[in-house]
């Protein structure tokens, strides 16, 4: 799966599944343009009622606030239905990814006992 538009943002996701989970990697933009794509790539994801949807951000270039709301409201659709979301290789998002609360709701290793 891939999106693209015309201001070069590009968002490709991947998926594997292994069982009852399904990993999905980001790679590209997490931005105003591409936030629309993924919501519409991960909806299906939750609707399944998998026992964890795990987003791997390795990939990902760039993110906006946009973005983190987008994977903050998955992560509170995905409790409600039982399933576990959990955000992975986060890296250099970490500060922000943490300022905006996406811990407080989703399943971020990388941030427990984080400190800005």
């Amino acid at each position: 799966m891939t999106h693209s538009s015309f201001l070069q943002d590009e968002l490709k996701i991947s998926e594997q599944l292994d069982g009852d989970k399904a990993i999905l990697k980001l790679n590209g933009a997490l931005s105003v343009t591409t936030v629309p794509y993924f919501r519409q790539s991960v909806q299906p994801y939750l609707e399944r009622g998998l026992g964890v949807i795990v987003l791997d951000f390795e990939g990902v270039t760039k993110i906006v606030s946009r973005g983190v709301g987008a994977a903050i409201d998955m992560a509170v659709q995905a409790k409600k239905q039982g399933t576990k979301l959990r955000l992975e290789k986060i890296g250099k998002y970490s500060r922000s990814l943490y300022i905006q609360g996406v811990h407080l709701v989703a399943d971020v290793p990388e941030l427990e006992g984080f400190e800005p």
